[in-house]
């Protein structure tokens, strides 16, 4: 009795400690998959940065139209300045006869031992030829861009989450379709053994029976590997550990009813990413036009400065602050054309642009009547597959229950459940293209979310 009741202990203390150190298996849905991409993405992180950086640079731009205020100073000390020495002389009389007065020489310095000088300034843009507005404007221009930079990059990622958790999704269902077969071989293996030790089938019947059962298991082995590679694609798109274990929620994929609704919609180019920075980049492009205009137009400065320095000619007194203030205009006369150059230059960085938006308009709605195209097809697919599953689920039953009366063969049932098996694949493959065609749809009509 104390015997038993230790291994029984033994047993617990075992089923514990294995408990303890199995690793918990996370179960992730769509969107948790979806959030975690984003957060992982490091180049979707990288388009964040170029937006932060935007930021600060539109900010900037509004502090150009501020006073500025400077603080300069400087200071230098000769060991030895420059001396003029001024021999004496005798005066003259009005004449121009020697007077007898001498006048004695003497030396002046040329520089100062110690000299220095000191300015507090401000200046501020009076009228710059409109180039500090068009400067703002390139500035919120780019910020437009980067900021639909993040958007695609964001789109592009989510339908990669989409089509990995999908095929994932995928693969379990096949798995468990791929289990009831084996279990339906067994039985049939066992039905069909019983049959020959009666001699009413033959060794061939069983053999066959065997090979179907040998390759079901085979492929099983298979898609279990191919499920542990499509989990380590999904971890590594997600930011898990390659090997990290996990467990998808989803197991049935359902389909909604208002996708055989969808359409193409002119409207819809409007809201894909690609289309807003294309039609940013014609702004960006006929702004700095305008910029080329700027560089040549007046340029009126104001300024005004506090200055203290030693030697000071202009103050009364030594240490004597002295203040000025005034503006500054430039007015660009003559550069060879330069302008004229510069402005054709940017015609044709305008026209490019326009080109570029013009032909990605056209690929883009392309891509998305294809994505309606694909997603309608899939969905009538996937009704024929609905047809062929319960037709095959139905022969299923009957062969099955005819080898039971032994009015059929072994062949006949193996066949029917072969048909059963492929029929369920195909209805799974068919859902996962409705599900990823979808994502793509969406995708193509800039509307893929979390």
């Amino acid at each position: 009795m104390n015997i038993t009741i230790l291994k029984l202990s033994a047993a617990i203390l075992i089923c514990l400690l294995t408990t303890v150190y199995t690793p918990a298996q996370e179960l992730l849905t769509l969107p948790l998959c979806k959030q975690k991409a984003l957060e992982h993405n490091q180049t979707l992180k990288v388009a964040l940065s170029d937006l932060q950086s935007s930021e600060y640079a539109v900010k900037l731009s509004k502090r150009a139209y501020l006073p500025s205020f400077d603080f300069s100073s400087t200071y230098t000390y000769l060991n030895d300045p420059n001396q003029m020495v001024m021999p004496g002389y005798e005066l003259p009389t009005i004449d121009g006869l020697p007077s007898g007065v001498y006048s004695p020489g003497g030396v002046t310095d040329l520089a100062y031992n110690n000299s220095y000088s000191a300015q507090l300034g401000v200046s501020l843009p009076i009228y710059m030829g409109g180039k500090l507005h068009h400067a703002q404007k390139l500035s919120f221009i780019s910020h437009q861009l980067a900021s639909d930079n993040v958007d695609l990059t964001k789109s592009d990622l989510l339908l990669d989450v989409e089509q990995k958790y999908w095929g994932l999704v995928a693969l379990q269902e096949q798995k468990n379709v791929l289990e009831k077969s084996i279990l339906l071989l067994k039985d049939v293996l066992k039905e069909v053994n019983n049959r020959y030790e009666t001699g009413i089938v033959t060794k061939n019947e069983v053999l066959k029976t065997q090979v179907e059962l040998n390759n079901a298991e085979l492929a099983l082995i298979e898609l279990s590997n191919n499920i542990e590679l499509a989990k380590m694609s999904l971890n590594q798109v997600i930011g898990h550990g390659i090997l990290s274990s996990i467990e998808i929620q989803d197991s049935i994929m359902i389909i909604s009813d208002d996708l055989s609704s969808v359409d193409f919609n002119v409207e819809q180019l409007a809201m894909r990413p690609e289309v807003k920075m294309l039609n940013s980049q014609v702004e960006l492009s006929k702004t700095q036009k305008k910029m080329v205009n700027a560089d040549y137009m007046p340029q009126l400065v104001s300024f005004a400065n506090y200055v203290a320095q030693n030697p000071n000619h202009y103050a009364k007194q030594e240490n004597e602050l002295t203040f000025n203030a005034g503006a500054s205009l430039s007015i660009p006369v003559f550069h060879w054309g330069e302008k004229r150059l510069k402005k054709h230059q940017q015609k044709m960085a305008i026209q490019k642009a326009e080109y570029n938006l013009d032909q990605n308009l056209e690929f883009i709605t392309l891509e998305i009547r294809q994505a309606v195209f694909r997603l309608k097809e899939s969905l009538i697919k996937l009704e024929f597959t609905q047809t062929s599953l319960a037709q095959a689920e139905e022969n299923l039953k009957l062969e099955t229950n005819r080898l039971m009366e032994g009015i059929t063969t072994t062949r006949e049932l193996l066949n029917a459940q072969v048909q059963w098996q492929q029929s369920h694949a195909d209805y799974i493959n068919a859902k996962t293209d409705v599900k990823i065609n979808e994502a793509v749809y969406y995708k193509s009509i800039g509307q893929l979310t979390i």
